[in-house]
């Protein structure tokens, strides 16, 4: 089992991050496939908060100390932050506008497309919000361009939240000052929020930083109680996990953020047989393209879903229907194949997409800071 005191990078935890982002890309392929009909992929956008729960985990571990000292901590930590989102966030919005710009092209050449260019979500005077990474701070009233990166945003305002009570709040009171701003994300999110635990835009900031809060406890729990569970104990918690996702309501949703948190705990110890099916060369692999599987995927289902939409308008159905513009349909195998081919896509390039925009990316933003990284966690989460 991991020291808590002396670990610095948290393999399991790593690949379930992968894992995760490919069932939530899963879940954003509208396609009538046995795949997509299953019952934990349907609730993948249930995993999102997995991410912030692992993200506080993670920042905590690295940078609570750290933070503490104040000035130069606190700039040299947002900077790099910003660089680890930031790159990627800003080539994918470039990637929607290019769509946009081929779909009005395409549109004033009367090859019908099915939908209009920079309209409803995706429109020019949502672009600033969004390159700015704010567009989910409850500014704007729809989501826009890249949808999933809504958590992208509030992540942001999560770092510099933490980042704050790290600097100016006494060290025997940032507990408990987390633990207030917990119970008063769970209060928003129960009574307040229209949607509860299926809020993005709009109070996606409540949940994000439920969820990332939570993760910055269960460090603290883990620095002073780490599980050992073994195999069988990591299994009931996968169990766990999965039977949340899928059993628990939309009402008592935030439960599964608790469940997250526990499978963190469980798994930040890494003493059991999946931990080390989870530190082989492919789940490590997936962790480390976890961001960009999760930040191009959008892009991938709009060009699937646009080209069949204009495959079936010219009476060519190789890739299936599209039914209202938003979900492909046809035969089992047919689509079940499509599904299988937009998960290698979508991986393939955030391979690419990983290597050449986010590692080049952090390297250019901590040219801005001086001194070590605090840890070889931080230059990869």
């Amino acid at each position: 089992m991991l020291n808590p005191s002396k670990s610095e990078r948290f393999a399991a935890l790593d690949a379930w991050r992968g894992i995760c982002a490919l069932l939530v890309a899963l879940e954003h392929l509208n396609i009538d496939s046995v795949l997509h009909r299953n019952a934990l992929i349907h609730h993948g956008f249930r995993f999102v908060d997995f991410f912030f729960v692992l993200s506080g985990f993670v920042i905590a571990h690295a940078y609570r100390e750290r933070l503490q000292r104040g000035g130069a901590e606190v700039r040299a930590f947002l900077v790099r932050r910003i660089g680890r989102l930031w790159p990627l966030h800003i080539v994918m919005l470039l990637g929607f506008f290019g769509f946009e710009t081929c779909v009005w092209l395409a549109n004033h050449a009367h090859i019908s497309t099915g939908r209009a260019a920079f309209a409803e979500h995706d429109t020019l005077a949502s672009l600033p919000a969004n390159i700015l990474l704010v567009h989910s701070w409850g500014i704007l009233d729809h989501p826009t361009w890249n949808v999933p990166s809504w958590s992208i945003s509030t992540e942001v305002f999560a770092y510099g939240l933490f980042a704050a009570l790290c600097a100016l709040v006494p060290r025997k009171w940032l507990d408990p000052v987390a633990s207030v701003l917990l119970a008063g994300s769970v209060a928003v999110i129960l009574f307040v929020a229209p949607l509860g635990m299926r809020s993005t835009f709009d109070y996606g900031l409540f949940r994000c930083v439920f969820g990332f809060t939570m993760g910055v406890l269960i460090r603290r729990v883990w620095q002073r109680w780490p599980l050992k569970l073994g195999t069988f104990g990591e299994i009931a918690v996968v169990l766990l996990v999965v039977g949340g996702v899928i059993l628990i309501p939309d009402e008592s949703s935030v439960l599964v953020t608790a469940l997250f948190a526990l499978a963190v705990w469980v798994f930040a110890g890494e003493d059991g047989l999946l931990s080390g099916l989870l530190r082989k060369k492919l789940p490590q692999a997936l962790g480390r393209w976890s961001y960009s599987i999760y930040m191009v995927h959008a892009l991938v289902v709009l060009g699937m879903l646009t080209l069949a939409m204009v495959a079936t308008q010219h009476g060519l159905h190789l890739f299936g229907r599209v039914r209202d513009v938003s979900t492909i349909i046809g035969p089992q195998s047919v689509t079940a194949s499509i599904t299988l081919v937009y998960l290698a896509i979508v991986v393939a390039i955030a391979s690419f997409s990983y290597r050449h925009v986010e590692l080049r990316g952090q390297r250019f933003f901590n040219r801005w800071v001086k001194g070590a990284e605090p840890s070889s966690l931080a230059k990869t989460f």
